[in-house]
């Protein structure tokens, strides 16, 4: 004879209107987990209330001047200045053999509220350019135009502003912009802020100076 419960799982026994109070004090990695707790659950998050800080509402128009919006947590786990090419990004230690464009998160809006334009920045002096996208700008967008930015051929005014920044001779090959030219430095620490600008459409999108 069968000694397993007939009642549903505990979680599902709690009044839904607590679990709503409960998800209110969540954020987005936490709100991922309780999504894949049941199928109950991630009906309750695909509902639009959820879609700002689960980053998949829409783009709605212009954004107020100086207003840090959310940045997606995909984009701070990700070792973007040491990759190889422009298809394989790679999560930080120590998941850094899965590639991130293989999940659904890359689709996601790269920032909360989403927008339409970024300029990228790192480090605060690499100016990796802009991204613009009128239904709204996905961490996949960002990802591929960092890592072509990282990936681009060396031109010889590059290479003389790396040789001299780093006092190498004048002759020391670089063959590529990518960090990989670079040993001594660490990784990248995650993004500083994603700042609406004077337009109310750009966003700047800064991260944390490289350190070694």
């Amino acid at each position: 004879m069968s000694t397993a419960s007939s009642e549903p799982p505990i979680a599902l026994r709690i009044p839904p209107e607590l679990w709503v109070l409960v998800s209110e004090e969540l954020e987005y990695i936490h709100l991922k987990r309780l999504a894949g707790v049941c199928k109950a659950f991630k009906a309750m998050l695909e509902l639009p209330h959820y879609a700002l800080r689960l980053f998949v509402k829409p783009p709605t128009g212009h954004l107020q001047l100086g207003m840090e919006l959310g940045i997606h947590p995909m984009l701070d786990r990700l070792d973007l200045i040491r990759c190889e090419d422009t298809d394989t990004a790679r999560f930080l230690y120590p998941r850094h053999h899965l590639n991130p464009f293989d999940y659904p998160a890359a689709d996601e809006f790269a920032t909360a509220p989403a927008c339409t334009k970024i300029e990228i920045v790192m480090s605060d002096e690499y100016e990796c350019g802009t991204v613009i996208c009128q239904s709204g700008i996905t961490v996949r967008q960002v990802l591929k135009h960092v890592l072509e930015y990282w990936n681009a051929p060396v031109t010889d005014d590059v290479a003389d502003e790396v040789r001299k920044e780093f006092d190498l001779r004048t002759d020391y090959p670089i063959k590529k912009r990518t960090w990989n030219n670079w040993k001594e430095f660490d990784l990248y620490d995650g993004w500083k802020y994603a700042k609406v600008q004077a337009d109310g459409v750009t966003v700047l999108l800064a991260s944390t100076r490289f350190y070694r």
